[in-house]
């Protein structure tokens, strides 16, 4: 009897077939600059991750319309 369908092999369950690619670039030893280095900017990514934008963007209007209440501005002066 024929198969219409194709046979393959295929790898285990969430096993990754192995395909030849571009080798990563060499490290350099994690001495203790590198390392101050790459803390350093997992700090600043943790920092940013962590920043509530819009409560930032909420208190930033809220600042700009009490700023335009003490000095009377209205949309037509900042268009200006």
């Amino acid at each position: 009897m024929s198969h219409a369908y194709k046979t393959h092999t295929s790898t285990r369950w969430g096993e990754r077939k192995s395909t030849p690619g571009p080798q990563p670039a060499p490290q350099a030893p994690l001495g203790d600059a590198r390392f101050q280095s790459l803390l350093a900017k997992a700090n600043a990514f943790f920092a940013e991750a962590e920043r509530d934008v819009v409560t930032e963007r909420a208190t930033v209007i809220a600042e700009i319309q009490t700023l335009m209440a003490e000095y009377g501005l209205s949309i037509e002066d900042l268009l200006d």
